[in-house]
């Protein structure tokens, strides 16, 4: 999978859109542990968001660039910046990070915080990423008490048909599994699941929730066909939404 680096460059004349440019070094990850079974779960009263700024286009893909959002955490408290990838275990990016007066998360170079290249330097996060390939991303307070999650899919796989919605998200690099959501159904309506992974197909029947949703994870590891083309398929009512995407090693791809 794509890395998410974390990257002080000098502020920008414009809020959240980074110079590209400009020298920047990179913050070291901090081995640290967090119970994953937690992650996505906000503190009440507290939300993060992903806000992305400039995209700079690349023989080696596109590079991205995050800002985060917060609202209702503690003023003067140390919090730490988590990432986490797809099938690994959550993991510190930057240690002392804290907000600005506009819920910007900054490296304020007070004592105990980090430091950037100047007094409430804005984390940038510099990515690249692939197709269906989702962000995740976390602000913790030290003693655990006030957390925030923000997700985030630059390339998203997904279609729509008369109000209806699938997406599907990488839970593997080879995209051999997948998270498949599907929205804007009938509530608690019969649906048709169908995929194809390369030549091997399946299909099976569901019922989509009391709100109209319906997600479940998609696997196929043991296809015999180790790379092709993956059709994933909702059909419910008037609705039919189908999905198809690279699979396997080439898959990876940044775009």
């Amino acid at each position: 999978m794509n890395r998410l680096s974390a990257i002080h460059v000098p502020r920008p004349a414009r809020l959240f859109v980074p110079s590209l440019l400009a020298l920047a070094c990179v913050v070291p990850a901090v081995a640290q542990k967090f119970d994953a079974s937690n992650w996505g779960k906000n503190t009440a009263g507290v939300t993060l968001a992903a806000h992305e700024g400039s995209r700079d286009h690349t023989d080696r893909g596109t590079v991205l660039w995050y800002n985060l959002i917060g609202k209702g955490f503690p003023d003067g408290t140390v919090y730490n910046l988590w990432r986490m990838l797809p099938g690994k275990s959550p993991e510190v990016l930057i240690k002392g990070v804290s907000f600005d007066q506009r819920g910007v998360l900054v490296c304020s170079g007070k004592p105990g915080f980090c430091s950037g290249q100047e007094p409430d330097d804005p984390v940038n996060l510099k990515t690249t990423a692939a197709l269906g390939e989702e962000k995740h991303m976390a602000v913790i307070s030290g003693d655990g008490k006030s957390a925030g999650f923000a997700d985030a899919v630059p390339f998203p796989i997904e279609a729509t048909d008369k109000g209806c919605k699938l997406s599907v998200v990488r839970m593997s690099a080879q995209a051999d599994v997948m998270l498949a959501r599907a929205s804007g159904l009938k509530p608690n309506q019969g649906i048709t699941v169908a995929k194809r992974y390369g030549y091997e197909t399946g299909s099976g029947k569901y019922t989509a929730g009391p709100d109209g949703t319906w997600e479940s994870v998609v696997s196929t590891q043991n296809a015999m066909q180790p790379s092709g083309k993956a059709t994933i398929s909702v059909e419910g009512g008037s609705c039919l939404v189908s999905v198809t995407f690279d699979y396997g090693p080439e898959s990876n791809k940044p775009q």
